[in-house]
């Protein structure tokens, strides 16, 4: 394992060397004092475990495209923005707009979120321990998102696709518009628990109900789906 002090480096500096770090083959990378920084970990792109040994800020883990980023504090607004495939473990709580426009990858937020998680997501999952915002999964074009907490007013506002699931017992009076609220199929429940056990979630989907977008409504839209395929370097 390589250990690099963020504090002893330009803001700038930081990024360039975790990739140093990673193009020399180094598996493991731990970032120690990083003083809630901004754009930490930002398009980072291969294998690897980067460790963040505290805080971070804005846009942690945005255009992420493989490694696995775990944050032991907490992260700014923008966690996993864009991110493309690849993993994010935040073990405190994550601000506002986590998950934004994601394609791929997996964000699990151990504590609480603020607003607007998962606005605009196409893809991938976020996985919400605690807590979250008003209007959770707001514009949701794929992926899915579970909230092991409480859930803010406006769940699943003008969703296009994808899933949410949530065991708020007040989670139906907090719906937004254009969305349903339904029973968890057999189908989802069996691919949540799956995920549970993976991160070692202490949970059970049968607990779970599925908020999903109206098939007819106010909204008239045509999805663009681009096929996304990694390059070689």
């Amino acid at each position: 394992m390589v250990t690099l002090d963020a504090s002893a480096l330009a803001k700038r500096e930081l990024n360039k060397k975790i990739k140093a770090c990673m193009a020399s083959g180094e598996a493991e990378i731990l970032v120690e004092h990083p003083g809630s920084v901004h754009n930490l970990g930002t398009a980072l792109k291969g294998e690897a475990t980067i460790t963040v040994d505290g805080s971070t800020g804005f846009y942690t883990g945005g255009f992420l495209e493989g490694p696995r980023l775990v944050i032991k504090g907490n992260t700014g607004w923008y966690t996993g923005d864009n991110m493309l495939c690849g993993e994010i473990i935040v073990e405190k709580n994550a601000g506002s707009n986590c998950a934004p426009s994601t394609i791929g990858g997996t964000i699990v937020v151990r504590g609480n979120t603020g607003g607007r998680a998962g606005l605009g997501m196409k893809g991938g999952d976020l996985v919400i321990c605690g807590s979250t915002g008003r209007w959770c999964g707001q514009m949701t074009m794929g992926g899915r998102i579970v909230v092991l907490g409480e859930v803010g007013q406006g769940l699943g506002e003008s969703m296009y696709r994808g899933l949410i699931h949530v065991r708020d017992p007040q989670a139906e009076e907090k719906l937004g518009g254009n969305v349903e609220f339904h029973p968890i199929s057999e189908q989802e429940a069996e691919s949540l628990n799956m995920l549970f056990e993976k991160y070692a979630i202490d949970a059970d989907a049968s607990e779970f109900m599925s908020v999903r977008p109206m098939t007819s409504g106010r909204h008239h839209y045509t999805l663009f789906n681009p096929k996304i395929e990694k390059a070689e370097a």
